[in-house]
């Protein structure tokens, strides 16, 4: 990923972070169809997935930032060795990781 892309991908990240800081449509998702329409209602060139609690609260080789939104809902950005910013949710009802699809 050039510099770029992820500086374009830590800003698409960032705004859906921002977004949805005092909303709690996050903690309604229940499936990967409710996430994928969240994205599109949003208008965000992310894609996403949902994550085993596991996934989402190891260790990452490279944190970039992490916080909770107001809403008490934890994220953190990480950086995937050779690949993209993910950005990784610990929702009420399932974990979702999100990240823009390189070509």
């Amino acid at each position: 990923m050039n510099v770029t892309s992820a500086s374009s991908a830590l800003s698409e990240i960032n705004r859906f972070v921002k977004s949805f800081d005092l909303d709690d449509a996050l903690n309604t998702i229940s499936s990967i169809e409710d996430l994928k329409k969240l994205l599109v209602d949003f208008d965000s060139p992310l894609s996403g997935s949902l994550i085993p609690l596991e996934q989402a609260t190891r260790t990452p080789k490279i944190l970039v930032d992490s916080g909770t939104t107001r809403l008490g809902i934890p994220w953190r950005t990480l950086q995937c060795p050779g690949g993209p910013i993910v950005l990784q949710m610990i929702c009420e009802k399932v974990n979702f990781a999100l990240w823009i699809e390189e070509c």
